[in-house]
């Protein structure tokens, strides 16, 4: 079973009782977590990627380690995972959402997210602690680790996760680095939900879920979102072709890609 982000209620009043209540105690998690110290028992981590998992249509983050080398996985629900991709992203919002409104009362009552820490799983489920400073004074609020991922993204606060959770629950990511990964490409299957979402009138195709920045990928002009249905004339069925075909060709290739609604044409310049 996969290991998921929690359901329960929204973080807000919490943040809001905990601050007005501060110096004062300090509000336990609950369930109660194993103390993970921020620079001993936890690693830092950053999110490297979302995607969706193709079989449960359900959003996955990938947390990885600094240096990359493994990834703890969790899946969270959709409104997080559009507010974790809007930040990615860069999008702005005409109205605060739910993450802005969090972020303007910390910051309104003088305080500041000091860091984030999943601190443990149980029956399947991730906890988090969000901890927050003002004054001087430190307090650690239970937390969603999605929620608590996006306001570290919006606040630039670090991430951490317990160490013995990750080095058990990760997994390799060097080993699994192909010609994709060297080119550049994270790339999922097209579900028929996603093709429909892309207005893709096919499930035959390859979405790119992200392109790492610099990556030759990225200068032969290839974007998220775009879905690759063609390769030096060879159709792009799935995830295996692709690899298949870019496996093959040495040097500038033409490549049939949908994006916005319409087919482009680009050079892409694998060695």
């Amino acid at each position: 079973m996969p290991r998921i982000d929690d359901f329960r209620m929204g973080a807000l009043g919490a943040i809001c009782l905990a601050i007005s209540v501060l110096p004062a105690q300090e509000l336990p998690a609950k369930p109660p977590a194993p103390a993970a110290n921020a620079s001993q028992d936890a690693i830092q981590v950053k999110i490297q990627r979302l995607i969706l998992d193709p079989s449960s249509n359900q959003p996955v983050v990938f947390l990885t380690d600094l240096q990359e080398e493994r990834a703890l996985l969790i899946w969270i629900g959709p409104c997080e995972a559009n507010a974790m991709n809007a930040e990615m992203e860069g999008t702005k919002h005409p109205r605060p959402q739910t993450h802005d409104l969090l972020q303007e009362v910390i910051r309104k009552m003088k305080a500041k997210v000091q860091r984030i820490v999943i601190t443990h799983s149980k029956d399947g489920i991730y906890y988090a602690n969000l901890v927050l400073e003002r004054e001087g004074t430190v307090v650690e609020i239970d937390a969603r680790p999605s929620d608590s991922m996006v306001l570290a993204q919006k606040t630039k606060a670090p991430i951490f996760v317990a160490r013995k959770m990750f080095q058990e629950a990760s997994v390799p990511l060097r080993e699994e680095k192909g010609v994709e990964d060297q080119y550049g490409l994270t790339v999922q299957e097209l579900t028929s939900s996603l093709a429909q979402s892309f207005s893709f009138k096919s499930t035959r195709g390859v979405l790119v879920s992200d392109v790492r920045a610099g990556s030759p990928a990225e200068k032969d002009g290839l974007q998220r979102g775009d879905i690759i249905s063609e390769i030096g004339g060879e159709t792009i069925a799935d995830v295996k072709s692709l690899k298949a075909a870019l496996g093959k060709v040495k040097g500038p290739v033409k490549s049939k890609v949908f994006r916005k609604g319409e087919f482009i044409s680009l050079t892409l310049q694998v060695k």
